[in-house]
């Protein structure tokens, strides 16, 4: 069975609720004229009473039958209201005949006051009083019923309904600002781009949806898409399962769970999403919340950015000269970001050795003396002018007792604020200082 919390404007949501609650009055109905009927019998001995007292009961079961037909809810409630009057006006005919004993009376004002309290709305009520009300007037003049007596009836009657009738519109206004508040709800839920779902916690199936989730999913638009479950949503259906401890303790920790998966339509299609599921409970049941945001098309930069960058640096790895990409973060020294493979002919270690400390200061003293200065030099001006730079120094690699010549070009890459935010630099071999 689904909820209705994040639909709006659903015809078929309404019709079942609406059948369904007239389904309940009719039920609450024929329990008080099966009562009303049987404390009749005590008072009277005439049959065509009696016949007449368990006939509103019996009405009650024809009239359920009439909630499961196709009817529309507009007269199937005014079949209920006509069925209302109808009743009273039985119930005070037989009290007109019985001349109104004490003990008639105090069941008959309490099948009017029940009947005033289920009524749902402040017009109904005052179709319903002004439709018994001159019958009671009718009937109590025609009856051997004092003047003293009648008047007690009729205050009671009149209490009973004012009474009533206060109640119901003050429920009528507390539904309206339910109404208001859930109608903004959901405004909010269906005009965004995300799909929101509620998911039983103990069945997994599916309660509720929004319209961009029937539109996401391909659902059929229909109560057969909250018969699905909720493993279902998943293109890997045992996603769950294999990821239920992660799921568990990023719910106990941050109080929601996040990733993206690959998801599957209604039809079987496939389509990337990013999931963000978190607890929701209410008074009676836990749910899950879901809400899925689709990221296709991300998925699919991301895929042709990775591609790209494999074939930049297919190309940077083949190449002879030694490249390297140093980024700043805010820093005052930056991290090496990438190194190509060239380093191990001009530093004789390998790439993955050089991002330690310590190895960058083994490098450093394998610098040829007499070059430093000039590089510091070189490496100032650059900071400075935030240009384009080059200068040659003299190298001695690990393994080798021979100084090389190297040419080193460093290109400085600048943020909106004018600031270095990382350097390019291209090494290669020369044969003497340029």
């Amino acid at each position: 069975m689904s909820v209705n919390i994040f639909r709006s404007h659903s015809k078929h949501s309404f019709a079942k609720s609406g059948k369904t609650m007239a389904r309940k009055g009719t039920i609450g109905a024929f329990l008080l004229t099966t009562v009303y009927a049987l404390i009749t019998s005590v008072y009277t001995d005439n049959s065509t009473f009696i016949l007449l007292a368990f006939s509103l009961p019996a009405i009650c079961m024809v009239f359920f039958g009439i909630t499961f037909s196709k009817l529309k809810n507009e007269l199937v409630y005014k079949l209920l209201s006509y069925f209302l009057v109808f009743s009273s006006w039985i119930i005070l005919f037989i009290g007109y005949k019985i001349n109104f004993q004490t003990e008639y009376v105090i069941v008959m004002m309490t099948v009017f006051i029940l009947i005033f309290q289920v009524v749902p709305t402040p017009k109904k009520l005052i179709y319903f009083g002004t439709s018994v009300f001159p019958g009671l007037i009718i009937f109590l003049i025609l009856s051997d019923a004092t003047f003293q007596f009648s008047a007690i009836i009729i205050f009671l009657f009149l209490f009973a309904f004012v009474l009533s009738y206060i109640v119901t519109i003050q429920r009528r206004d507390l539904l309206r600002k339910l109404n208001n508040n859930s109608t903004i709800l959901k405004a909010l839920i269906n005009n965004t781009n995300d799909a929101f779902m509620l998911v039983d916690h103990l069945s997994k199936e599916i309660k509720d949806v929004n319209h961009k989730a029937l539109k996401l999913f391909k659902m059929p638009l229909n109560e057969t898409a909250f018969e699905d479950k909720f493993d279902n949503l998943f293109f890997d259906k045992d996603y769950i399962n294999t990821n239920r401890n992660t799921l568990r303790e990023k719910i106990s920790v941050d109080g929601y769970y996040e990733d993206e998966v690959l998801f599957k339509t209604h039809t079987g299609e496939q389509f990337w999403g990013h999931l963000l599921l978190s607890p929701f409970t209410t008074s009676k049941n836990n749910y899950y919340f879901l809400q899925i945001k689709d990221i296709s098309v991300k998925k699919k930069f991301d895929q042709k950015i990775a591609e790209n960058y494999e074939k930049f640096r297919f190309i940077l790895d083949g190449l002879e000269e030694f490249i390297y990409l140093m980024r700043y973060s805010g820093e005052e020294k930056g991290t090496f970001e990438y190194l190509n493979p060239s380093i191990e002919k001009f530093y004789g270690i390998k790439k993955d050795e050089f991002v330690t400390p310590e190895i960058q200061k083994k490098v450093a003293s394998r610098y040829h003396p007499e070059d430093i200065e000039k590089m510091l030099t070189k490496k100032k001006v650059m900071i400075e002018t935030k240009e384009k730079t080059s200068f040659n120094y003299r190298m001695k690699p690990f393994g080798q007792e021979e100084y090389i010549w190297i040419e080193e070009i460093v290109i400085p890459k600048l943020d909106a604020n004018n600031n270095i935010e990382a350097l390019l630099g291209i090494l290669k071999e020369v044969k003497t200082e340029k």
